[in-house]
């Protein structure tokens, strides 16, 4: 049985385990059964500091002798010759600091490489400063690159990238034709959680008000529940919506089991509209950052910070009214990008 490394991050970010999920599915679909081992580039786990002292220190020692390295993950100073294939499970941080083992290795070792729906929050220029030796040796001699967004395309399509919408369009293995709204989730965010698990205080700000406004049109009328990702979300909620039901889970696969009792989803988390789509539930994305373009791979409506509330509300109206036809084409998109995807990755692994 092939042993798997995927790079992503495990406990952090269930986005990112979302992605997993999906890129498991298509590799499952290829390969078959395979032990699944991850690269956890969770900065709890792994630091990304350009002069780390305590790891000067180890590597002169030859040994964990100041920090010892006990995740259940890749470690740093054991060999990765049980690997077969490596595989970089999508979100922006797919290169830097915190993955110099994994390219060493996959390196060290000649493991064929697939790159699944990379994206970023700025432009991509293949082979400037910001790409490591390993880094670009890695990238050439990669098996397969798939892109998520136009700036990862438009930055490595020169070495053969595909622009594909992101693996976490089949995150949930089970879907479904929505044909009347019921119940509608909404992904809560606040300004005060950690950097990378939070929002601008602008962001926040629209939020509020627009989620405000959404509870006093649509409450009478349907159930409405709130849906957060990260545990710093907790207490927050408590103090924005007292009231409310929030949903929170500290596995990433649980997700599959809320988001199914949802007919809409809306919020700001891209992956989180991800997931739904994989499920055939349609999405509105708050798009406050660059990488909301992701969503377009998800079919997923979008607003902008400077989208009014009349407009927002108008938005929702419309989905509600189309929920039928935007499911069932939700579910004919996932079915033509697995088309896609299947024969690129069994090629790949056949090369």
């Amino acid at each position: 049985m092939k042993n798997v490394v995927y790079c992503t991050t495990r406990q952090w970010n269930p986005g990112d385990e979302f992605i997993l999920m999906g890129t498991q599915y298509l590799l499952e679909k290829v390969i078959g059964k395979h032990n699944p081992i991850i690269f956890n580039r969770n900065p709890q786990i792994r630091r990304a500091r350009k002069y780390d002292f305590i790891k000067r220190i180890d590597n002169t020692l030859g040994k964990d002798f100041v920090e010892k390295f006990l995740d259940n993950s890749v470690k740093e100073r054991t060999p990765m010759d049980y690997a077969d294939i490596a595989v970089f499970a999508g979100s922006p941080e797919w290169r830097g600091l915190r993955t110099r083992k994994l390219y060493s290795s996959i390196l060290e070792y000649k493991l064929p490489t697939l790159f699944m729906g990379l994206g970023t929050s700025s432009p991509v220029i293949f082979g400037d400063e910001s790409f490591s030796e390993d880094e670009e040796d890695v990238f050439k001699q990669a098996k397969l690159i798939t892109c998520r967004d136009n700036d990862s395309y438009q930055g490595l399509k020169e070495l053969g990238a595909h622009q594909l919408p992101c693996p976490a369009l089949f995150s949930s293995p089970e879907y479904r034709k929505v044909n009347k709204v019921k119940k509608i989730g909404i992904l809560y965010g606040t300004a005060s959680a950690v950097a990378c698990n939070n929002i601008s205080q602008d962001t926040y700000s629209f939020m509020m008000k627009n989620y405000r406004a959404i509870l006093e049109k649509y409450s009478k009328d349907y159930e409405i529940e709130f849906v957060a990702h990260y545990i710093d979300e907790l207490s927050e909620f408590q103090k924005d919506f007292p009231n409310e039901t929030l949903r929170y889970s500290f596995d990433a696969k649980d997700y599959r089991d809320i988001f199914s009792e949802y007919d809409l989803i809306i919020g700001y988390r891209v992956h989180g509209i991800g997931m739904c789509a994989s499920q055939g539930t349609p999405g509105i994305m708050i798009a406050h950052d660059p990488r909301a373009s992701t969503v377009k791979g998800f079919l997923a409506e979008m607003v902008t910070l400077d989208t009014s509330t009349e407009d927002f509300i108008a938005l929702i109206d419309s989905t509600i009214n189309d929920i039928s036809d935007k499911s069932e084409a939700l579910l004919k998109h996932r079915h033509a990008v697995e088309a896609l995807y299947l024969p690129l990755i069994t090629k790949a692994l056949s090369q």
